[in-house]
């Protein structure tokens, strides 16, 4: 057992060929030198899935694991990391998923799951209070998220309190959007994670817990918490995110000029004055929810009552969804959007990725490329929201041009020989910030390790402060917020609460969570070695600064008009200046010297 506070120090590897489940000691370096969570899951991956391994061939493993925090009372610490190799986007993947599946597992007394094999017919995993099974999911093949839910909770005794991740029909049918689903509303978004469960015959994770997390110094971090709790309480930036939810970040995108409108060929969106954060709240919101030890509850259940499709209820939509689904699409009716995301909420599909696809699809549709010979009819031009519903639906059913769709937007845009309209780096689809009109976004973008991801270097907080156009000295700003992302991410903290939470706050919960003794300085370069282990990963399949790129668009196309008008991005001035920072090669691998500084070999 290792000596390390917080953290149950064992997983769960569950061979789906064979059926054999085995519980595993952790080894003491996962969390002394990546934490747990995402730099856990850099760890297992680099070490067990082998080069050129096919993203949904038997040999993926998909790897559950939790940060050291989750399961205390340290606030916001419900993120739960998954990782594997994309389908998407053929790299390297993490991501994270909120809600209560994550401390549920740490109840249960693992810190993750490994996932390996492939079953050969549909099985769930039943994990209770450190015993775990396989059981047969042959009757649930085919389910919705909701139906899915129901059925094994009837299943497992009607007990309301336990926990599941499954995919829908999208991961069922290698849809390489598919996401896995905890609960009903949460999601390990992007990448095709669910995809990578459909290919694997595993419908579902089904877990409850009720054991004890010790941490190292309880009575002190009980302390340290409560006066936490009283800055999150006294902070505006609370009352905004509690009352909108992430939505309240939209109104001044668009002020701004850098709102991703019709395909990204726009920045400005004027109906989307009515879709800002006060204006859902009061058109649409009607109740609030939140993640485990949650002080904000920045979700949100909104409604709409239409005659068209009838009552809606969902949580959400988050801010992404509404971008990408909305003026990225020129839609700005909540009727629309709610469905749309009603649909692939259900069938366990991002939102974002869906969004992306689909607006590259009307962008052709209006430069006729396709036309509704292609669609069987649907007029697929930008504000239908007829259009997007019926041609989402055919993505969902993988039917005719949906078929296509449901590859995903690099692929989809390859195949119809129009590259140049798709949005995406590495084929992951930008969220709804146009890198544009915020320069540093446009190197996060680029140099993601999973392929654009605003999350994995958010720097337009820092940069509306400063001069958000300037792209020399951006670099090590972005190094920097990477360096922290990967720490927070590895801690299982949930990053929107950075406002309070900061690296200092973040080092004393750990330490006095785990009984370890870390700077700030320590704590920031494991996060340096897991961003170092997570390009290596992407180096030994093949990509360097040829994939650390952007389209066309954002490098040539000019902003027609607003606050960002005329910006272009000049990204290779900016990849040296990263590359320097990071102690990478021209090429952006990472020099001998920089692996050796870091422990990797």
């Amino acid at each position: 057992m290792v000596d390390v506070g917080a953290v149950q120090g064992k997983i769960l590897r569950v061979n789906l060929t064979d059926g054999q489940i085995t519980k595993e000691t952790v080894p003491g370096e996962v969390y002394t030198k990546y934490l747990g969570g995402r730099g856990a899951g850099a760890y297992y991956l680099n070490k067990e899935v082998a080069p050129g391994t096919d993203p949904l061939g038997e040999d993926n493993k998909i790897i559950f694991f939790n940060g050291p925090m989750a399961g205390t009372m340290a606030p916001g610490n419900g993120k739960i990391n998954v990782t594997f190799k994309s389908p998407l986007t053929n790299t390297y993947y993490y991501s994270l998923c909120g809600g209560h599946f994550g401390a549920e597992l740490k109840f249960a007394g693992f810190d993750g799951i490994i996932i390996e094999g492939n079953a050969s017919k549909p099985v769930y995993l039943f994990i209770h209070n450190d015993e775990a099974e396989l059981k047969d999911a042959q009757a649930l093949w085919g389910k919705t998220i909701p139906e899915t839910n129901k059925i094994l909770k009837e299943e497992l005794g009607g007990d309301h309190s336990l926990k599941i991740a499954c995919i829908g029909p999208g991961g069922e049918k290698l849809n390489r959007m598919a996401c896995i689903t905890a609960e009903l509303y949460r999601e390990f978004g992007r990448g095709g994670g669910g995809a990578v469960m459909g290919a694997k015959n595993l419908k579902a994770i089904v877990v409850r817990g009720t054991q004890d997390v010790n941490v190292a110094s309880p009575g002190k971090l009980a302390n340290y918490v409560k006066e936490l709790y009283k800055e999150f309480k006294a902070h505006p930036k609370v009352y905004a995110r509690r009352w909108y939810g992430s939505v309240e970040m939209l109104e001044g995108i668009n002020k701004l000029g850098f709102w991703s409108t019709k395909n990204f060929s726009e920045g400005y969106f004027a109906p989307g004055e009515e879709m800002v954060g006060p204006k859902m709240r009061e058109k649409i919101v009607v109740g609030d929810g939140s993640c485990y030890s949650c002080p904000i509850a920045c979700g949100k259940i909104s409604q709409v009552n239409s005659a068209k499709y009838g009552k809606i209820l969902i949580e959400g939509p988050e801010f992404e969804t509404v971008g990408l689904l909305g003026p990225n699409c020129g839609i700005s009716d909540w009727e629309t959007i709610l469905k749309a995301t009603q649909i692939l909420d259900h069938n366990g599909i991002d939102t974002i990725s869906a969004g992306a696809v689909l607006s590259f699809a009307m962008e052709a549709f209006e430069k006729g490329i396709i036309t509704e010979k292609d669609t069987d009819g649907i007029d697929l031009r930008f504000g239908n929201g007829d259009g997007l519903i019926a041609m989402l639906e055919k993505m969902v059913k993988r039917e005719g041009l949906g078929d296509l769709l449901a590859e995903g937007v690099k692929l989809a845009s390859e195949k119809l020989g129009a590259p140049e309209l798709a949005m995406h780096s590495k084929g992951a689809a930008p969220a709804t910030y146009d890198p544009r009109g915020c320069k540093g976004m446009a190197l996060t973008y680029a140099t993601s390790s999973k392929g654009a991801h605003h999350m994995y270097s958010p720097t337009m907080g820092v940069e509306l402060a400063g001069d958000r156009f300037a792209e020399k000295g951006k670099a090590n700003l972005v190094r920097d917020i990477q360096m922290q992302m990967a720490v927070v991410d590895s801690l299982g903290y949930c990053s929107t609460m950075r406002f309070v939470y900061t690296v200092d706050k973040q080092v004393d919960l750990f330490n006095l969570a785990t009984g370890l003794n870390y700077s700030k300085q320590e704590l920031l370069e494991v996060g340096e070695r897991i961003l170092n282990l997570e390009r290596l990963f992407n180096v030994r399949e093949g990509f360097s600064r040829k994939d650390d790129t952007l389209p066309k668009r954002f490098l040539e196309e000019a902003m027609k008009e607003g606050p960002s008008q005329g910006q272009t991005i000049d990204l290779q001035s900016m990849l040296d200046e990263y590359y320097q920072a990071m102690g990478w090669s021209e090429d952006g691998i990472p020099r001998e010297e920089t692996i050796k500084r870091l422990g990797l070999y």
